[in-house]
C-alpha cells in the first residue's frame, strides 16, 4: 500500500533532499546538489520565493520505505502574470513504479484543488533559477549542477497519466578550440570602439558585489518574455549571490559595462563542480568544502549558467565580448568543453549564439502540463 505524507519536520526534509542521492547512487550520471542550498531552498522561512510561492513537500511510503518525493508549488505571481491557476510540481523522483508517481501527483493535485487551481504542470520551480524541467533525450550524459537527472520512465509514467508537453528546452556541448579566431577578436575591438564598452576587470569577489543587483536586474529585463518568467526580487538576488559567490571564478565572470559603468550585458561561467560534488556527494560541511574546492580547480568542463544582454542591443554583437572572454579564458585553462544549460527550444537568439561553435545538442527537457482532475 501507497502512503503519501506530508515533510512537516527537518528530519523529513533531510530524507527528503537524500532520497535522489540513493535512488541514483549506481547510476555515473547523476550528480548531487549542495545539501546545504536545498535545506535553503525548501524551508519557506529561508527561501525569498516565499513572498510569492505557496510549497508543499510529500514522499510516498511502501512498507515503511521512501519510494519517492515530490514538492508542489502554487507560483501567485506566475498565476497572476499568466492568467492562469496552475499547481506546479518540482523535485519529482521516484522508482519504477506509475502507481507511485500517480499517488503523489494526486497529493499535489489534491492541494492545488483545494486552493482554486485547475491545472497541474511541471518540473517547474519557484522561478526560472530553479531547476526545471523533466529530461527526457540525453540519459548518458551528466546533469549539470543546475539541472536535475531523471530516468527514462518518468517520461513515460507522466504521459501515460495523461500530460502533455507545454514547453520544450534543449541543451548544447560547446567544444573549446585551441586557439582563439583572429576574425573573433577583430570584430570584438570594432563592438568595443563602436558602442564605448568594455569588459570590467575584478580583483576580488567584494569588488563585484556592487554588481550583482545590476546584473540580476538585467535577466529580469532579458528574460521577461521567455516561458513562465518569474522576476528576481531584491531579497531573491541576495540569496542567489549568497549561493553563488563561491563558485564564481572571476575569470569566467564577464560583465561588460558602458561608458557610465553600467552593465550592459554579462556572462557567468563556472569549472563545473559536476565531478567535486560527486566526491563529497553534495554535503560541504562538515569536510567536505576542501574536497570540493580542490576537485572545482581540476575541472575540464565549463558551466555556462547565465547570459543576457539590454534588449536593445541584442543584435550589436556586444554579447561576443563575454564569449570572447570566456574562450580565451577557457582555452588558457584546458578546459575541454562548456554545457549550455536548457534553452527553449524556440529561442533562436540565444541558440544563434553558438552556430560558430563546434557543438551538439545533446539533451532535452519538457514541462507537462494537465488538467488538475486525476481519474
Amino acid at each position: 500500500m501507497i502512503i503519501i505524507k506530508e515533510v512537516l519536520t527537518k528530519r523529513d526534509l533531510k530524507k527528503f533532499i537524500q532520497f535522489p542521492v540513493q535512488l541514483f547512487k549506481d547510476v555515473e550520471q547523476f550528480t548531487p546538489y549542495i545539501f546545504e542550498d536545498e535545506i535553503a531552498n525548501l524551508t519557506p522561512s529561508k527561501n525569498p520565493a516565499s513572498a510569492w510561492c505557496d510549497f508543499k513537500l510529500f514522499m510516498a511510503y511502501i512498507d515503511g520505505k521512501i519510494v519517492g518525493r515530490i514538492c508542489g508549488i502554487i507560483s501567485h505571481f506566475a498565476n497572476d502574470k499568466y492568467r492562469q491557476k496552475r499547481v506546479r510540481f518540482n523535485r519529482i523522483e521516484m522508482i519504477d513504479d506509475i502507481e507511485v508517481t500517480k499517488a503523489m501527483i494526486k497529493a499535489v493535485a489534491a492541494w492545488g484543488r483545494e486552493n482554486g487551481m485547475t491545472e497541474i504542470v511541471g518540473p517547474l520551480g519557484y522561478s526560472d533559477q530553479d531547476k526545471e524541467g523533466l529530461l527526457v533525450e540525453g540519459f548518458e550524459y551528466a546533469n549539470m549542477f543546475a539541472t536535475f537527472y531523471h530516468f527514462p520512465y518518468y517520461k513515460e509514467h507522466l504521459e501515460k497519466l495523461g500530460f502533455i508537453v507545454d514547453a520544450t528546452w534543449i541543451e548544447a556541448r560547446l567544444y573549446v578550440p585551441d586557439k582563439m579566431d583572429e576574425r573573433f577578436e577583430r570584430i570584438n575591438q570594432y563592438v568595443k570602439r563602436k558602442y564605448h564598452v568594455h569588459i570590467k576587470e575584478f580583483k576580488s569577489k567584494k569588488a563585484l558585489e556592487p554588481y550583482i543587483v545590476q546584473v540580476l536586474s538585467l535577466v529580469n529585463k532579458s528574460y521577461a518574455h521567455l516561458y513562465g518568467f518569474v522576476p528576481i526580487s531584491e531579497d531573491f538576488m541576495a540569496t542567489l549571490a549568497k549561493q553563488y559567490m563561491p563558485l564564481l571564478n572571476l575569470r569566467y565572470t564577464n560583465i561588460v559595462v558602458d561608458k557610465n559603468d553600467k552593465v550592459v550585458a554579462f556572462g557567468i561561467s563556472i569549472p563545473s563542480p559536476v565531478f567535486a560534488l560527486k566526491k563529497i556527494k553534495g554535503k560541504l560541511y562538515p569536510f567536505g568544502f576542501i574536497r570540493f574546492l580542490s576537485a572545482l580547480k581540476h575541472s575540464k568542463q565549463l558551466d555556462l549558467l547565465l547570459i543576457a544582454i539590454e534588449p536593445e542591443l541584442k543584435s550589436s554583437g556586444i554579447i561576443n565580448l563575454v564569449l570572447g572572454e570566456a574562450i580565451k579564458h577557457a582555452i588558457e585553462d584546458g578546459i575541454e568543453y562548456a554545457e549550455t544549460g536548457p534553452e527553449l527550444a524556440d529561442n533562436a537568439q540565444v541558440q544563434s549564439l553558438w552556430k560558430n561553435f563546434n557543438c551538439i545538442f545533446h539533451k532535452k527537457r519538457v514541462c507537462y502540463v494537465r488538467s488538475i482532475d486525476l481519474d
